[in-house]
């Protein structure tokens, strides 16, 4: 408006009607765009809900579990209540000694879910991905890390060192004092008993990696490459991750999202 109200009349009544035919346009377009976008987030109603959680909760009990972990430590009797075309509604049970208390957590889709026939497989998928093992919990944990740490000096002093060697390097970096404790505590046995510590790390982690990955293939119906995955992380520090894979686990089998 101000811009024509700058013009000399004659120009003004010249553009006025290409104003106007562009501004319907332009109104019209934004319109439109408006309706596509509505048209394209769903709205499931209460029935559909319903079948979709049932549906999840049968076929799929550890997906849904493990949306709660992220309030809980360790939820139980969790539920898939209510699912829209943005959020998921779960129940679950928090305990804390002998008080346990009923709270719901809202998960929400980022994009909305699209139809309400693959609203479960949009759920599978996501619930999946996020079951994957992450190799920065390794550095970013304090427990995994400190494990690490350990394993790594029983390894390298039982096969990069050997008996003579770890003997040298007590000798030159640890503190006389410190020597005489070794020597009292443990005698002639400190190598044998670093070594020992050392194998038994190993066997014990990769036997817990073989047990979580086998669960995990068959209740969480994770892939092979994501089993294989907790697998070598588990065999790095055993029981921390492990303690993380089990809440994937604790549930009933699941069912395969073709």
């Amino acid at each position: 408006q101000g811009f024509t109200d700058s013009l000399p009349p004659h120009k003004q009544q010249r553009l006025a009607p290409k104003l106007t035919e562009r501004y319907q346009h332009l109104s019209h377009q934004t319109n439109k765009e408006e309706i596509m976008c509505s048209d394209s987030i769903i709205i499931i109603n209460d029935e559909q809900s319903n079948d979709i959680c049932n549906a999840l909760n049968k076929n799929h009990p550890n997906t849904v579990a493990n949306q709660s972990t992220k309030n809980a430590a360790t939820p139980t009797q969790v539920k898939a209540r209510k699912i829209s075309a943005h959020t998921l509604t779960i129940s679950y049970v928090e305990c804390q000694g002998a008080m346990c208390a009923l709270n719901s957590l809202d998960v929400s889709f980022s994009p909305p879910i699209k139809s309400a026939d693959d609203a479960i497989d949009r759920i599978v998928t996501d619930g999946k991905i996020a079951m994957e093992a992450q190799c920065k919990w390794l550095f970013t944990e304090t427990l995994p890390l400190l494990i690490l740490i350990v394993t790594a000096a029983l390894g390298y002093a039982t096969l990069v060192l050997g008996e003579d060697g770890l003997q040298s390097a007590i000798d030159s970096a640890v503190p006389l004092m410190g020597q005489n404790i070794i020597s009292t505590i443990f005698g002639s046995y400190f190598f044998s008993l670093v070594r020992a510590s050392f194998y038994f790390a190993v066997v014990a982690h990769a036997a817990e990696g073989v047990y979580i990955a086998i669960m995990l293939r068959m209740r969480a119906s994770l892939g092979y490459l994501t089993c294989l995955k907790w697998f070598a992380l588990i065999c790095c520090v055993g029981y921390p991750l492990t303690k993380k894979a089990m809440l994937y686990t604790n549930q009933p089998k699941e069912d395969k999202v073709d």
